[in-house]
């Protein structure tokens, strides 16, 4: 009785570990030339689906780094594909460009407002996942530093892969943004900008998807 009650319990321990690392290996058939794994230190919570405008169709994939329920760092990966009948096209160079894994891909680095994003779109990415984060008891920042990926995931420009590591920024910002681009977003010194590089390459492999699972 034992023994079976050891191998049933080692049993219910592997399943989990490999829950677990399915819920890290993110897998799309929106680009399906790629496998992403996000490190261990990250939470997955439940991806979120919605239309963008009449355009697109997005799939939101939201990994949290949230010690004591308030989200020092995000992870987010955003696929988009072109809604049926739709005339919109996915058409950017990838300028800046910066290797990822197999691919290159547009590449910035900014400060981010999120309630002012959220409140100016009810309907789009940061009020959604603002929301997505409340819901799961998160009590997400004002403020990101964040750096971006994205590129244009096939030849028809039908696809859109995107990538974005954030981190919590309030305290870096007491009386708000200052130094804003043409878009409303703050400026990053070049040496926080490497970091941020830095980090989402610490955090996040993208691999052919051929690749095996580590």
């Amino acid at each position: 009785m034992k023994i079976r009650l050891v191998l049933l319990s080692s049993v219910f321990v592997l399943l989990a570990a490999f829950a677990a690392a399915a819920a890290q290996r993110v897998v799309s058939p929106a680009v399906p030339d790629a496998v992403f794994e996000v490190d261990a230190g990250f939470e997955a919570l439940p991806v979120l689906r919605f239309p963008i405008a009449d355009s697109t169709d997005a799939e939101r994939h939201l990994f949290v780094d949230a010690p004591g329920g308030v989200v020092r760092r995000m992870l987010v990966l955003q696929f988009e594909t072109v809604q049926a009948g739709s005339d919109f096209r996915f058409v950017f160079p990838p300028s800046p460009p910066r290797q990822f894994g197999p691919h290159v891909y547009r590449a910035g680095t900014y400060a981010y407002d999120d309630v002012l994003a959220a409140a100016r779109a009810p309907a789009f990415e940061a009020a959604r996942t603002r929301a997505a984060l409340a819901a799961a008891g998160l009590q997400a920042p004002r403020y990101w530093h964040v750096a971006r990926l994205a590129r244009v995931a096939d030849a028809a420009g039908l696809h859109e892969a995107i990538v974005f590591y954030m981190e919590n920024a309030d305290a870096r910002y007491p009386k708000g943004l200052v130094e804003v681009d043409a878009d409303g977003d703050g400026l990053l010194d070049a040496e926080e900008a490497v970091r941020l590089w830095r980090e989402l390459e610490r955090v996040l492999a993208v691999k052919p998807a051929d690749s095996p699972a580590d």
